[in-house]
Order: structure tokens, then sequence, then C-alpha cells
């Protein structure tokens, strides 16, 4: 199904009225932040975990509306995403250091925070709950799955990582990149909008992407380990997909709801990406569903 173009995607060029960038510290690393803030009530926080080849601003257009309902939001780029380049060693990122980023900004705030995380985000926040369940208030599996990518959906990953190791620039990955149906999503988006993802692209570590592309094809199966942490320390989880996700198969989602007793739901219209392509829906689920805890 190839999608049309959504205006909504706009909202990642201008961050919106009430969102301000904000520098985070962990054990290991500098992450890059956005932050709204609600005017009155204080409902709880939430943190956003945005997934591969993605950033903070994957999250502007459902952070304000989530916030004019009271919750304090923050949306991150993991540690070799453009806001959060960090380290140039290989063996510094990984899946544990990944959710460790995580599991320290968690553990700054006063209150155990709300987890949202987006495709890989949400493999890197499972993954943070297993280890640290008690900085966590719940967890929200958008459009991400159980452990690895089907292999018919890993499209140009492996000649990624392959380039990547072999020292190709990210410019001559992003011609890559465009080809690949894993990674295009089949979505169309406005020239302005496709330019502004190019220099994201451009401006995120290499040595990232590789990671996170291996991880995607070969990750351990996060939610086993999720499902053994859950049978002591109960936790509420949401399992949240676009009904038209094509990352991982909706079965396998479902599946992962039942192994976490999880509430499962899905997004008439939206597709791999909720949060920009239907913000109003999507906030409307995730504030309905966190007020109920």
């Amino acid at each position: 199904m190839v999608l049309p173009v959504n205006n909504m995607q706009e909202q990642l060029l201008v961050n919106p009225a009430g969102i301000r960038t904000e520098k985070l510290s962990t054990s290991k690393n500098i992450i890059g932040a956005l932050v709204s803030e609600p005017e009155s009530i204080h409902a709880g926080t939430i943190v956003f975990v945005p997934g591969w080849s993605g950033s903070r601003e994957d999250f502007v257009a459902v952070m304000p509306i989530l916030s004019s309902l009271g919750w304090h939001c923050f949306a991150i780029d993991q540690h070799g995403q453009p806001a959060s380049y960090g380290s140039n060693k290989v063996e510094d990122f990984s899946l544990d250091s990944f959710a460790q980023d995580v599991i320290d900004i968690a553990n700054s705030f006063s209150e155990p925070i709300h987890l949202i995380g987006h495709s890989f985000g949400g493999i890197v926040s499972q993954h943070a709950v297993s280890k640290s369940p008690q900085s966590f208030a719940s967890v929200t599996l958008l459009c991400s799955g159980p452990g690895p990518l089907p292999k018919q959906n890993w499209g140009g990953l492996p000649a990624l990582v392959q380039a990547v190791e072999a020292g190709r620039s990210l410019a001559f990955i992003w011609f890559i990149k465009t080809l690949t149906l894993v990674i295009l999503r089949k979505q169309k988006f406005s020239k302005p909008v496709q330019k502004w993802r190019k220099q994201r692209w451009l401006n995120t570590n290499p040595l990232s992407l590789q990671v996170m592309s291996e991880l995607l094809m070969k990750v351990e199966n996060v939610t086993e380990k999720l499902k053994r942490t859950l049978s002591t320390h109960k936790l509420p989880i949401l399992v949240l997909r676009g009904e038209n996700d094509d990352a991982w198969p909706r079965n396998e989602q479902l599946d992962m709801a039942q192994a976490l007793d999880a509430t499962f739901i899905e997004i008439l219209g939206a597709a791999h990406s909720p949060a920009r392509e239907l913000p109003d829906k999507t906030a409307i689920e995730l504030d309905t569903f966190l007020k109920t805890i």
C-alpha cells in the first residue's frame, strides 16, 4: 500500500510552539531531547524513544496534544542519532547501552515514567524495562515487535551494514536507502520533507545505523525476557500499532501483546508512524490508556 503525502509530515520541519530542546546526561552519553510541558495539571511524565534512522522530531506532532492533556513529554535521540551523535567507537553501541541510556534518563525523574518506544525504540524499551522495571510506570510498544524483523522485511539492511563497515559515505548509503522497501516504508514525502529526512540521515552516526541494523536482523527475543521480568514485577503495557503497519506482522504484534498480558489497540488509517501520520488519534489512545493506570 502506498500512502499519500500527509501534511502532518511538515511538522518535522519546524518544532511547534511550546517545544524546547534540552540535553540529558546519562552514565555514558549526552542525549538530545525535545520537551513539552503541561500548562496546569500534571498527569505524569512520558519519554518517547525513536526507531532506526529516526529522531526526537518524530514525535513533535503528538507531544503538544499530550501536554495539553497534562503530560510532561520528552522525546530523545538515541545514542548516534543527530542530537546525540556520540562516540566514534562501534563497541560503544549495543542494545545494552541503548537501554541503559533510557534507564538513566528514567531514573533522573522523581517519579516512574511512562515509556513509549517506536519500532526499534520498542525493542530498546523492552530491554530497558526488563533490566530496571521499577524505573517505569508503564511501557507502550508503538509499531514494534518481539525480536528481529522478518527476513523478508530486511530490505537493504545487510547492504547498509556492509557499506558502513567498508567506510562508504552516508550520502552513498542514502542512495541505497531510497531504493529499499523496508526503509522507505512505502511512503511518499513532499520535497521539503524528503530534503529534511536526507539531512537527518547525513547527520546520523553511521556506527549507530550499523549496530541498529544488525540488531533489527538478529536481536534476541526481548519479549521473552520482558515476560520473565513481568512475572515478578507487574507493569501496564500497551501494544499500539497502525492498521497498515508493515514492519513486524500483525500476528507477531498480537502474540507479543498476549505474551505480555498487554492491551492491544490498532489506529485505523495509520501505518508505521502513527505519531506523525495521525497524531490526534495517537494522542487520544495514549492519553486514554495512561490515565487508566
